[in-house]
């Protein structure tokens, strides 16, 4: 097959080599110029952008592509800011995949929430908003506290939450609400949902609880997470399928957020794509599922090398982990190393002395990111307890 990849990385998530045999498919790319040191051999074509957000440029240079080595049957797209921009490029030149009216219901909130509602799902109450007396009419018709947040946004960045009586004008004054919605703040820890569909199925799916939230980390806390058995695990699983099928996902992964409301679970939002930050590889070292491989098989219309029994089984372990924030602004003097340290702490991965925290680290680049496997998912909670408390660093400003 001629692939195209559509990337923005030049880190371990875009070693596509082990993804891809470049021998066996002619593979293609739109990409960065500090990726193309990473392209393995025998690639097909290649096209360097100067910016991958630029939607036009990389349909152009994607269409560039087409015609230098041939018409297209697959693209390719790991990171989710590129997923509508890879549907463009399969709607212009005719290749299968998912088009934008399909993306778009996994990077819309606003309309990936309506999808759901008119299923009988339930989801915060929201509305499209594009300016600060629109969050003020909607505070004024729910009470409580109300969610500000980029209908395409990941990682709960530009995302606002506003207590009630507080003023939405004063909280998102300066901030572009012109592609924004609003939402009512539903209380209750949060549930994220990590598998694969094959064929309209399920084939690996894991539930897990935070630990804090991403909106939390996002604001100077940690953030840790542990997977779930029993019960609440499967309601949380089934309740995230019924999602899917509603949204219509067959094929691919997909990261999905639940809130345990105390009424019920409620839907938050979803993302056709592999969960960010510890996610892929504790899925990976703890049970056997390379996700990114697995997407790009199940993309290439080969079923998933998943291990039978990957997300369950009297045996199982249960997989975890911590994420601490960037202290931006200021330089690593020294941390300690906590494996050895702390049980069932099985992977760490930290910055050098001396590093410079400037807080665009995102999930990578932060403070420290540890990765947990024990008998149960209690375990795997107080390992991450006592690594936060373990983890003493010093700093200069």
């Amino acid at each position: 097959m001629h692939i195209l990849i559509i990337n923005r990385y030049s880190d371990d998530f875009a070693d596509y080599g082990r993804y891809l045999d470049h021998t066996r498919h002619q593979v293609s790319y739109v990409t960065i110029a500090d990726h193309v040191p990473m392209i393995p051999p025998g690639t097909g074509h290649v096209e360097v952008v100067e910016d991958v957000r630029d939607a036009d440029s990389v349909v152009a240079a994607a269409s560039r592509c087409h015609v230098a080595a041939g018409a297209l049957q697959a693209v390719l797209a790991p990171s989710e800011f590129d997923l509508l921009t890879a549907a463009l490029v399969r709607e212009k030149l005719g290749v299968p995949g998912p088009d934008t009216e399909a993306t778009s219901l996994f990077r819309d909130k606003v309309r990936m929430k309506a999808a759901l509602s008119a299923e009988g799902l339930r989801v915060p109450r929201f509305r499209a908003v594009r300016s600060p007396e629109d969050v003020v009419a909607f505070a004024a018709e729910y009470p409580g506290p109300v969610v500000a947040k980029p209908r395409g946004g990941a990682a709960s960045v530009g995302c606002f939450i506003i207590a009630e009586g507080e003023d939405p004008r004063r909280v998102l004054a300066g901030q572009d609400l012109s592609d924004y919605e609003a939402e009512e703040f539903v209380e209750g820890p949060i549930w994220h949902v990590d598998g694969l569909r094959y064929r309209g199925e399920d084939v690996f799916a894991l539930s897990s609880r935070y630990l804090d939230t991403c909106h939390g980390f996002s604001q100077g806390r940690w953030l840790g997470s542990a997977v779930q058995g029993g019960p609440e695990a499967a309601a949380v699983s089934r309740f995230a399928a019924r999602c899917l099928d509603a949204l219509g996902l067959s094929d691919g992964p997909y990261h999905l957020e639940v809130i345990e409301h105390r009424d019920g679970l409620v839907f938050l939002e979803v993302g056709a794509r592999v969960g960010g930050g510890e996610i892929p590889f504790v899925v990976r070292d703890v049970y056997g599922v390379d996700l990114f491989a697995d997407w790009f098989r199940i993309a290439l219309g080969e079923p998933p090398a998943v291990p039978p029994a990957a997300d369950g089984g009297a045996e199982r372990e249960y997989a975890g982990f911590l994420m601490l924030p960037e202290p931006v602004g200021s330089t690593l003097l020294s941390r300690p190393s906590l494996l050895g340290e702390i049980p069932h702490l099985y992977a760490e991965d930290l910055p050098e002395p001396g590093h410079v925290f400037s807080g665009d680290g995102g999930y990578e680049h932060i403070l420290g990111r540890f990765r947990f496997r024990a008998s149960s998912p209690q375990e795997v909670e107080e390992a991450i307890g006592r690594a936060v408390d373990a983890y003493r660093c010093e700093f200069s400003v």
